[in-house]
This record gives C-alpha cells, sequence and structure tokens, in this order.
C-alpha cells in the first residue's frame, strides 16, 4: 500500500528534520525550502495529499504561497506552522484558506495527530460534498422565493417550539441553509458544547475560532468575509460574509436577531434541564433517605433485644452465682469477698444501663427526625 504523500515547506532546515522525523515512518515526505519551489511541486506532483507550510519565509511568505497552491488545488488541506499563535495571525491563515495551524516549538505528539485527524477528514469531506451539494439544491429550491427576514420570522416562531439543544441547532441551520451561509457553531449546553458546521465536518482551526470566541472583548470581530459573533451560549463563525455593504449590513442586523433569540431559547432550556436535574436528585435523595430511616428502625429494634438480653443473662448470673454459695460450702469471709465484687460489678452495670438509656434516646430522636425529613419530600 502506497504511502500518502505530505509536502514540509520550511526555509530551516532544522524545523524540516524535526517534522520528518515525526512524519517519515507513516507518511511519504517531500520538501521545499522556499514557496516558489513549494509551488513548482504542487505543478508537477498531483500525489501530494498535504502541505505544511511555515509562514515566516524570505521572499515569499506562507500566506502568499498558499494563495498560490490553491489557485493550481482548491481542495489541498494546507497547515500553517508558526510561532505566533494570536487571534489575528489565525484569521490570517484561515482567510487564505489554510484548515489548521501548528505552533512553534513543535509538539511532536500535536503534529502526528493533527496530520492523521486531517488526512481522515478530507477523505470524508471529498465524499459527503456531493450529497451535501444535492441536498443543498433542494432546499434552495423550496426557499428562493423566501425573503431574508421570512426566513428569520419564520426561525423565530420554530424556536418556541424547540425542546432540546440538538432540535435547537437544528432549527438554526435550517436559517443558515436559507440565507444560503457557510456557518460554524457553537452551542454551550450543561452538558458540553455542540459543534456543528455546515460543511458536515469542522476543521481544528474552525473549532479553536469559536472557543476563542468566547474570551472577544467585543461582541463580534470582522475580517474579510469572515464574521465572528458570540453570545453567552452561542457563538458563530460565517465563512462567506458577502462583499456588498448593504447586503453584508442587512445580514449582519438578522444574524443579530437571529442569536439573540437563539442565546434566550438556549438560557430557557439550560433552566429547563437543570429544574429536571434537581427533581432526579431530589427523588433519589428521598429513596436513600428512605433506606436509612428503615436501617436505623431495624437497628433500634436490634438494639432493644440486645440490651433484653443482656439484662437476662445479668440476672441469670446473680440467681447461679447466689445458689453457687449454698453448694459450695464457703467460708464467711469468701461469701463476703465475692459478695462485694459482684456487688461492685452490679453497680458498674447500672451505671452502664442508665448510659445505654441516654443512647437508646438519642436514636429515637434522630429516628423521628429521620421520618420527618422523609416526609417532607412527598
Amino acid at each position: 500500500m502506497n504511502k500518502q504523500r505530505v509536502l514540509l515547506v520550511d526555509d530551516s532546515p532544522n524545523e524540516l528534520r524535526i517534522l520528518m522525523q515525526v512524519l517519515k515512518h507513516q507518511y511519504a515526505i517531500v520538501v521545499a525550502t522556499s514557496g516558489e519551489q513549494a509551488i513548482e511541486m504542487i505543478k508537477e506532483d498531483e500525489d501530494i495529499e498535504l502541505v505544511l507550510l511555515d509562514v515566516n519565509m524570505p521572499n515569499m511568505d506562507g500566506y502568499d504561497t498558499c494563495t498560490a497552491i490553491l489557485a493550481i488545488r482548491a481542495q489541498l488541506p494546507i497547515v500553517f506552522v508558526s510561532a505566533n499563535d494570536s487571534t489575528e495571525e489565525i484569521l490570517k491563515g484561515f482567510d487564505v484558506g489554510g484548515v489548521d495551524y501548528l505552533t512553534k516549538p513543535i509538539d511532536k505528539d500535536i503534529v502526528a495527530r493533527k496530520v492523521d485527524k486531517i488526512l481522515l477528514e478530507r477523505k470524508g469531506i471529498l465524499k459527503l460534498q456531493d450529497e451535501h451539494k444535492s441536498t443543498s439544491d433542494m432546499v434552495m429550491s423550496v426557499i428562493a422565493n423566501a425573503g431574508q427576514l421570512g426566513t428569520v420570522l419564520g426561525f423565530l416562531r420554530a424556536g418556541l417550539k424547540v425542546k432540546s439543544h440538538d432540535a435547537l441547532v437544528s432549527a438554526l441551520f435550517d436559517v443558515f441553509d436559507g440565507l444560503n451561509m457557510d456557518v460554524c457553531v457553537q452551542l454551550q449546553t450543561p452538558q458540553g458544547a455542540i459543534l456543528r458546521s455546515s460543511s458536515s465536518v469542522m476543521t481544528a482551526l474552525e473549532s479553536d475560532l469559536l472557543s476563542r470566541a468566547s474570551k472577544m472583548s467585543g461582541r463580534f470581530l470582522e475580517r474579510g468575509t469572515r464574521y465572528i459573533v458570540n453570545f453567552d451560549h452561542v457563538a458563530i463563525l460565517v465563512k462567506n460574509m458577502p462583499e456588498d455593504p448593504n447586503t453584508r449590513g442587512d445580514l449582519r442586523d438578522n444574524l443579530m436577531m437571529i442569536l439573540e433569540d437563539t442565546d434566550a431559547l438556549c438560557d430557557n432550556l439550560c433552566k429547563s434541564n437543570t429544574g429536571s436535574l434537581a427533581v432526579e436528585e431530589a427523588a433519589h435523595l428521598r429513596e436513600e433517605l428512605i433506606d436509612t430511616a428503615t436501617t436505623m428502625d431495624m437497628l433500634a429494634k436490634q438494639y432493644e433485644q440486645n440490651k433484653a438480653n443482656l439484662v437476662n443473662i445479668f440476672e441469670d448470673i446473680n440467681v447461679d452465682f447466689e445458689t453457687a454459695f449454698f453448694k459450695l460450702g464457703l467460708m464467711e469471709q469468701q461469701e463476703q469477698t465475692l459478695t462485694e465484687i459482684v456487688s461492685a460489678k452490679t453497680a458498674l452495670f447500672g451505671k452502664s444501663m442508665e448510659t445505654s438509656i441516654e443512647i437508646e434516646e438519642a436514636i429515637f430522636s434522630l429516628q423521628e427526625r429521620m421520618q420527618d425529613i422523609v416526609k417532607s419530600f412527598h
């Protein structure tokens, strides 16, 4: 089986050596030391399936190289390698067509994992593209005559009926499809984040940008055709904002309306789920209390029985001891000594019984409190 071919582009021999050591066992590696050389290799080698591209190179940097490569092969995945991991830097790479980024110094485990994941996902993407196109065409033919406002109002009406976070996300993508938008969505729920993309598979870079959105100082960030909007419960990344200023402005207004409503609906669902969980937890607590109260009742009865048995045994010992006096023929001094011992132990037994009565009263009091607590859960 032929290995998949990966092109490494970096003007640093040391960086190329590190990447080659990580990937050479699983992939066929080819290298270029400049953007110009990489472009020529892409033209000549159609078997290259992935490019790891350094950002900072002399003459022709990684962004210009990426643009030139994608002009030749638009579907080729390109991963940027850079020491700068700022959001602006990532967006710049995203704008020119990058699917992910790696930071320097290189982490070997992260490189291997990302390369494996990207190549696997690209296979799935190519397979799904035809299916997605046919579905998109069908949806667009149905809503072709509906204006943006009608689509938005349809979402607002549909949102009132959703009962789950998954249903809310589905309703959200219905409106995005209606507006012909290519969008990635992150919805925060008590069970974790729901991530979904119009392209079926969300890239690692898109996921990272949505995670960073929650830390933005403002509500939105706009760069070229990319538009990030963030609310408390929902964040979106729009990848195909229109260039016309008027159309773009109208779409921004509609998006704010949609996302404000989505955020409020998500908040209500979170509170509803929290209430349901509280009811379940209360029911579980009631069951535990009932089990505990039952166990205490059983222990109290056993305690009463053991106490009665102990008193009977002690009384039997006294009777047997008095009977033994007559049978053993003890001298008066011996009888007196034994009598004193028995009297002392009897006194100790009496004190122990007094203490046990106090313990018994505490147990009964605790039983009554447990029963009251159980009744309060009805």
